[in-house]
């Protein structure tokens, strides 16, 4: 039987062929890819300047501070905003986006002074960096709510004097 099988396999003229095996490239994992950390751009600070808001808010200008922690690409801190006697220390945190700009949110109220009638807004940012001949800005538009619904919103300016070398 053996060698009958094997006359038929001569006779039809099959040539054993090996089949080659190809396998697809490696392609890493996107969970196993080496994370790209954005640089750590310095922002640890106090950063000082005003808060602007649009027309129909209690006032269109507020003096304003943030005091900043940076961890990579997460910001944490507290900002302080004051009109006369009407004041409010949040603590806030955030982290960068795509962009390069820094969205930032307060979560809590942590200590105030205030009139019965009004109610903080608790503030939304996205804050880009600049630099000037005095240092590094931080600048951009801000938005949020208050116990009464939206906030008119506006911008921030802030500024953090440059480190002598």
């Amino acid at each position: 039987m053996r060698i009958c099988l094997l006359m038929v396999l001569i006779l039809c003229g099959y040539i054993p062929v090996t089949a080659q095996r190809t396998t697809p490239p490696k392609v890493a994992s996107p969970h196993l890819r080496p994370r790209l950390e954005k640089p750590d751009l310095g922002l640890n600070g106090l950063w000082t300047g005003e808060l602007l808001q649009n027309e129909g808010g209690i006032a269109d200008r507020f003096d304003f501070s943030m005091q900043l922690r940076q961890n990579g690409i997460f910001l944490n801190g507290t900002a302080y905003v004051s009109f006369g006697d009407i004041w409010a220390e949040m603590k806030l945190s955030g982290y960068q986006l795509p962009n390069g700009s820094w969205r930032l949110t307060e979560t809590e109220i942590l200590r105030f002074k205030k009139p019965d009638e009004l109610s903080w807004c608790i503030k939304h940012y996205e804050l880009r960096v600049g630099y000037t001949e005095k240092g590094m800005t931080l600048h951009g538009p801000w938005w949020g709510n208050s116990k009464f619904g939206p906030c008119v919103p506006g911008s921030v300016r802030l500024r953090i004097k440059k480190k002598s070398a």
